[in-house]
């Protein structure tokens, strides 16, 4: 079931099983998306990460992840558009740029447990309910219950994760991070050209995520940029010149020399490769 406001405000609140795929068969632009799986073990390929979902395990994701993949029976989906839910109007931690959605490690998710799974269902019921309303307070309504759902995620999350430093003023300078390389990597290239929106200096950037994280915010940006070579050269007919200036390199041979740094090829010879 889907809720769009006069203002363009969407939710999206949904169970869906595996012939319904084909919702996600573009990318995830909506915006935030969860994915709790109600069925058997699931497997999801995004961005060309492999993660297994196991049954009642929640996953985060945004609108950057590029679907690859989906394989499952069962899923309770939420989507919705940062009109409706936002860190600039809500709280900083279940907002868009929170810890569930643009964790320091790799796709966040969790396992619901036992004793927590009935308030799960009894929530979701309550969802469902709440998007057949039709009065002016419908919309008030589903803002509070996604808040009390991510609230509730983030707390068997932080229990769950060894990867959330208490600093949290701290944490919060890797997480923005995260989100403007998702936003700005084709074009921002330099640690110290986000150093610049952060308000902050590349060296206190650089020791934020040494204490926090075993990658530096420069590995963070070329990973971003591989990630992205890679969806091109496999699912576009691009010219290797046309990607190297997508992603703001000075020529074909520097976008060369990148890639096969990191995968030990060429990005001729790995488009090559996929096409065998």
């Amino acid at each position: 079931m889907l809720f769009q406001s006069a203002t363009d405000e969407k939710i999206l609140v949904a169970s869906v099983v595996t012939q319904q795929q084909y919702l996600f068969d573009q990318n995830l632009d909506a915006g935030m998306t969860i994915l709790w799986n109600t069925g058997p073990t699931a497997h999801f390929v995004f961005d060309n990460q492999k993660i297994n979902v196991e049954k009642n395990c929640i996953t985060f994701l945004t609108e950057f992840h590029k679907v690859k993949t989906l394989v499952f029976d069962e899923l309770n989906v939420i989507q919705f558009n940062r009109d409706f839910y936002c860190v600039e109007k809500h709280d900083h931690e279940t907002g868009c740029k929170g810890i569930l959605f643009y964790s320091t490690t790799d796709i966040p998710k969790l396992i619901i447990p036992k004793e927590k799974q009935k308030q799960f269902t009894a929530l979701w019921d309550v969802f469902l309910l709440e998007m057949e309303e039709k009065d002016l307070l419908k919309i008030d309504m589903l803002r509070a219950l996604l808040k009390r759902f991510l609230i509730i995620c983030l707390r068997i999350y932080k229990t769950q994760s060894n990867n959330i430093p208490a600093d949290d003023s701290s944490i919060a300078i890797v997480r923005e991070f995260n989100y403007l390389v998702e936003v700005h990597f084709r074009e921002l290239t330099q640690v110290k050209e986000y150093a610049i929106l952060l308000h902050k200096s590349p060296k206190t950037i650089a020791n934020t995520f040494k204490k926090f994280i075993d990658k530096t915010p420069l590995q963070l940006i070329n990973e971003r940029r591989m990630r992205e070579a890679r969806h091109l050269l496999k699912y576009t007919e691009w010219s290797i010149q046309e990607i190297a200036t997508e992603l703001n390199f000075a020529d074909p041979q520097a976008f060369s020399h990148f890639f096969k740094k990191r995968s030990k090829q060429s990005p001729s010879n790995y488009r090559n490769a996929l096409a065998q």
